[in-house]
């Protein structure tokens, strides 16, 4: 029994970090796409520790693409003081050209080539 203990724990440990990386959701402040890619530019949350309303997420109408919504993960937050529940927000290429804008008060940067 204690082996398999000692077992479960170097399991957890071996897997654990690759669990949380993979599904922590980026921030990019610069993009550089062709038309028809899409790319996770961001991560839209709750308050604090709480999932977000899908419903409650507005996102802006850009000239070079969409945004949507993907799915849930994990954002790093200053204001919360690290990881919290969040949804991808995905960008989605149609029209090349440059163009900046704020998301959830940072600065996205966008070329579609």
């Amino acid at each position: 029994m204690r082996i398999l203990t000692g077992f479960a724990v170097i399991l957890f440990a071996l897997t654990a970090p690759t669990l949380a990386l993979s599904d922590t959701i980026p921030y990019k402040e610069r993009v550089n796409v062709s038309v028809g890619e899409s790319v996770v530019v961001h991560g839209a949350r709750g308050d604090c520790g709480q999932a977000p309303d899908k419903s409650s997420i507005s996102l802006p109408t850009l000239e070079t693409g969409t945004l949507s919504l993907g799915k849930a993960g994990t954002r790093d937050s200053n204001s919360c003081g690290g990881p919290t529940p969040a949804i991808e927000v995905i960008f989605t290429a149609t029209t090349p050209g440059r163009e900046s804008f704020e998301l959830f008060g940072d600065k996205i940067t966008i070329r579609v080539k």
